[in-house]
């Protein structure tokens, strides 16, 4: 049973070395260098062939060695050790070009994640802030305003929208909408 157990294991082994050597295009007759990365992804991982973070990771650093000609020649002329290459994270496995378009989604998200101007808030001592005790505010009107993040699944309610502002205290910056009546 164990010599059993132990040659499944050599054999999964070995056929994630050839993928990574077709994915590495290795010169060598006997894919010593992707032999190599497969031992230290094995060692990273755990030494179990059969975890599945260990599979998992072995496809994906074909699937990423395969797409990312820099990185698959970094390796290939020994400037980027097999340890090193298992050790890289999934925004350093990247192509250039996708790097760019994280970088583009990032951007993109943040200027929606936060407020470019608050030159249209009116202070206010109305409202109270649940997080400082502070009564230092200031409000936005929400009318005309779109909550996206609702309204693209749950459709919109113009007239809510009408009697609602967006609170800022003014010492903590924690932000919240109120209801006005």
């Amino acid at each position: 049973m164990a010599e059993e157990a132990a040659a499944e294991d050599q054999e999964t082994r070995t056929k994630i070395a050839f993928n990574l050597g077709e994915a590495l295009e290795d010169p060598s007759p006997l894919f010593d260098l992707a032999r190599a990365v497969e031992q230290a992804l094995f060692v990273r991982k755990g030494s179990d062939a059969k975890d599945p973070s260990y599979r998992s990771a072995a496809r994906f650093l074909a699937a990423n060695i395969r797409r990312n000609g820099p990185l698959r020649r970094r390796v290939l002329d020994g400037e980027l050790s097999p340890e090193a290459l298992c050790e890289l994270s999934p925004d350093e496995l990247a192509t250039d070009e996708m790097k760019r378009k994280r970088e583009k989604m990032e951007e993109r998200s943040y200027k929606r994640r936060t407020r470019t101007t608050t030159d249209t808030l009116t202070d206010t001592t109305k409202y109270h802030c649940k997080d400082c005790d502070s009564n230092e505010c200031a409000y936005a009107d929400l009318k005309g305003h779109r909550d996206i993040r609702k309204n693209e699944t749950w459709g919109s309610n113009e007239s809510a929208d009408d009697a609602r502002v967006m609170v800022v205290c003014k010492q903590c910056g924690a932000e919240w909408n109120e209801t006005v009546l």
